[in-house]
């Protein structure tokens, strides 16, 4: 199974439900902490790792949080086996 087979099962499968509630707001909401939990069983099952990281970064005279998350299959170590993606905030 490819990489991209595993991450769509693993999109598919997870069920990350809202947990976290902001009585400010009165809305549920999901945390990250809540999200990873739900992910690792998955991750375990379709042998994959997940990668977190933030970094702060100024563009012209603003500070963003550049986050990036990848996942890499464990079934293919000779070969370099990732997917990542890029957001700011």
């Amino acid at each position: 199974m490819s990489l991209q087979e595993k991450l769509l099962n693993i999109q598919n499968e997870l069920k990350a439900p809202k947990g976290q509630y902001n009585s400010y707001g009165n809305y549920k909401y999901r945390s990250c902490e809540d999200i990873l939990e739900a992910v690792k069983p998955l991750l375990k099952k379709y042998n994959c790792v997940l990668m977190i990281s933030d970094i702060v970064e100024l563009i012209g005279e603003r500070y963003y949080i550049k986050a990036i998350a990848s996942i890499e299959d464990v079934d293919e170590p000779d070969k370099l086996s990732r997917i990542s993606n890029i957001a700011y905030a």
